[in-house]
């Protein structure tokens, strides 16, 4: 998949109030600035942003930083902070939004944007239980003369549970991804895990 310029989303996480590293001492979420939903709704059909992560189990705080974060240390200082977000950068495997249409039945049709060209044409199935969680299986198709040419990705995700006193949750996906086809170096059979979260 595309990755996201790392030096980019250093600068906006580095220059935004989310940049400062999480400790033992906070240990109480700041609200976020959402606006309310009147409802909770989990149904496919609309926009969902979409960021999948490469599966490594080390924590990314690393005191030995890699050359790309050595080159922003005359940008942001020697500090920590700038050490932990490029590397927590490094994981994004890929990111963008998903568009799901009306489903037809348990059929699923939906597009897969990461902007540049890159897009993925989605059919799948989906399953809805009768408390209204969401499961589905996508397969992600490139579009001939594009970027995205050969690709293949599969998608299997659910909805997550809905807190009952939860503040301005917003429903999301939650899943795996793996690259069914290899391309641009990239072998088959590589899995990440990924959010979705709904927009719209």
């Amino acid at each position: 998949m595309r990755k996201v310029p790392l030096l980019f989303f250093a600068y906006l996480l580095l220059s935004s109030s989310v940049a400062s590293a999480q400790t033992k001492s906070q240990l109480m979420l700041a609200p976020m600035a959402a606006t309310p939903s009147s409802s909770w709704d989990t149904s496919l059909p609309g926009k969902w942003t979409y960021r999948s992560y490469l599966n490594r189990a080390d924590v990314a705080v690393n005191d030995d930083p890699e050359p790309a974060v050595r080159n922003l240390a005359a940008i942001f200082g020697q500090g920590s902070t700038a050490n932990s977000a490029a590397k927590a950068l490094s994981l994004i495997f890929g990111e963008g939004i998903m568009a799901f249409d009306q489903p037809s039945g348990k059929n699923v049709t939906g597009t897969f944007d990461m902007g540049g060209g890159y897009v993925l044409d989605l059919k799948g199935t989906m399953q809805t239980s009768s408390s209204g969680d969401i499961t589905v299986e996508l397969f992600g198709t490139g579009r001939a003369g594009t970027p995205t040419a050969n690709w293949e990705y599969d998608y299997r995700a659910t909805t997550t549970p809905k807190w009952p006193n939860g503040v301005n949750q917003i429903p999301t996906l939650v899943g795996t991804v793996i690259r069914a086809r290899p391309h641009d170096g990239g072998a088959a059979g590589v899995v990440a895990s990924f959010i979705a979260i709904k927009r719209e």
